[in-house]
């Protein structure tokens, strides 16, 4: 959707009976901010699809496949950054500049092939260096690592289609409560390939949702739309908890295989690093190359945001965040209880 001034001019009195002229600029603030929502979608859907393209390719021809345990945590985890879209907003005051309106103009197009192209380099690496430490002669396994092969992968997936074929009719009969639960105690092999794949595909996923998110100045940025904010913090934060097994025991819940040494952890998180930073920098560059006129504009407002009215009360979210996810690993519902009362009674307390 793209309104012109004569077009909006015209629509304005259908939508407010309210006697000013400011209907116009607020339907084509509001026309602007369903453009990029529209157009940023379907960045994320094309994206989406070339990732999951390869990994299911990657996997199956290694013989593995996702676990439906990390299919749900992953779910949950996106779903979670994908309705931060419905927070996005118009500014409070049009821009003179005009945004992007097609899939096909220049700095759209070719940030979305390199954003591709960052994004395949970065599975391809994390899949062969989980195929060269799970070698039977691999330095990893010489160093003491003990986990699976992708020969046991491959055997193991073999003996479960053979089990399930006998399965399949009794199956059938099952009502969806006793199916969903089967799925969740579905017999996997948790597996270094699988891990690593996971891990920088979820990755990559909130790494879609944050670059192609338009923001400023034609609609609320990153820091103003929290919940994608904090989506991208949170993710960020569990891959790399998940890395280093802050809570083993998650870990073993949705089936993450545990890493050869820190090397290869560390490994890991560069490609992660990579994968946010890399396709971020593209993109901006992508701008500013094709469309100099919007990279000046989004530059202005990003000069705008201020240290205590924009950046603390982030901190403090996060802060907020990070304490829940301490509090949640003690594993203490008790102490989950206190801290949730001292919360009401802070806010209380400000509020009065």
């Amino acid at each position: 959707m793209h309104c012109r001034p004569g077009d909006a001019s015209i629509a304005a009195p259908f939508t407010s009976k309210a006697p000013s002229v400011k209907n116009c600029v607020d339907l084509i603030r509001q026309g602007r901010c369903t453009l990029l929502s529209a157009l940023q979608q379907q960045q994320i859907m094309m994206l989406n699809c070339i990732i999951n393209a390869y990994v299911l390719s990657a996997l199956s021809l290694e013989g593995s496949r996702t676990s439906e345990r990390q299919l749900m945590a992953s779910s949950w985890l996106l779903t979670t950054a994908s309705l931060a879209f419905t927070y996005a907003s118009p500014c409070d005051r049009m821009h003179p500049v005009r945004p992007l309106r097609s899939l096909f103009h220049p700095a759209v197009f070719f940030s979305m092939l390199g954003q591709a192209v960052i994004h395949l380099f970065c599975m391809v690496a994390a899949v062969k260096m989980a195929r060269a430490a799970m070698e039977e002669d691999s330095p990893e396994r010489l160093a003491g690592w003990s986990g699976p092969s992708l020969k046991d992968v491959s055997e193991f997936w073999k003996r479960e289609r053979a089990r399930r074929r006998g399965l399949i009719e009794q199956e059938e009969e099952e009502d969806w409560t006793t199916y969903a639960l089967n799925m969740w105690q579905q017999p996997f092999l948790p597996n270094l390939m699988n891990t690593v794949v996971f891990l920088v595909e979820t990755a990559q996923t909130v790494a879609i949702l944050f670059v192609n998110y338009k923001g400023q100045p034609w609609m609320k940025g990153v820091m103003e739309n929290r919940a994608l904010f904090l989506s991208v913090v949170v993710v960020a934060g569990s891959v790399a908890a998940a890395a280093w097994e802050f809570q083993p025991h998650l870990n073993a819940l949705i089936h993450l295989s545990p890493f050869p040494n820190d090397q290869f952890r560390w490994q890991v998180m560069g490609l992660v690093g990579m994968t946010l930073a890399g396709t971020f920098i593209w993109d901006r560059f992508c701008v500013y190359l094709f469309a100099s006129e919007i990279f000046k504009a989004m530059v202005d407002s990003a000069k705008k945001t201020t240290f205590r009215a924009d950046i603390v009360p982030i901190f403090f979210t996060v802060l907020k965040v990070m304490a829940c996810f301490v509090v949640l690993g003690t594993g203490n519902l008790l102490m989950a209880g206190l801290a949730f009362w001292m919360y009401r009674r802070h806010s209380q307390e400000a509020d009065d």
